[in-house]
């Protein structure tokens, strides 16, 4: 959310790995499924470019898709 309250457009997680493998807190990072990620997003140009990247961004709940 706070992403897009920022006003970018096209985010994208490009990566997702365990970071804190082998760390001395790596058993409480795996209980609370803890990952590391990069991630791309581009800043709107415009309003109008904001407001057009997010006209079909809505889905169905979690859990019915």
């Amino acid at each position: 959310m706070a992403v897009l309250a920022a006003g970018f457009v096209g985010f994208d997680i490009t990566w997702r790995g365990d970071v804190y493998g082998g760390a001395a807190q790596s058993s409480s990072a795996a209980e609370y499924g803890t990952l590391g990620i990069n991630f791309r997003a581009r800043k709107a140009g415009s309003i109008a470019d904001f407001a057009e990247a997010h006209v079909c961004r809505v889905g169905p709940p979690r859990g019915q898709r």
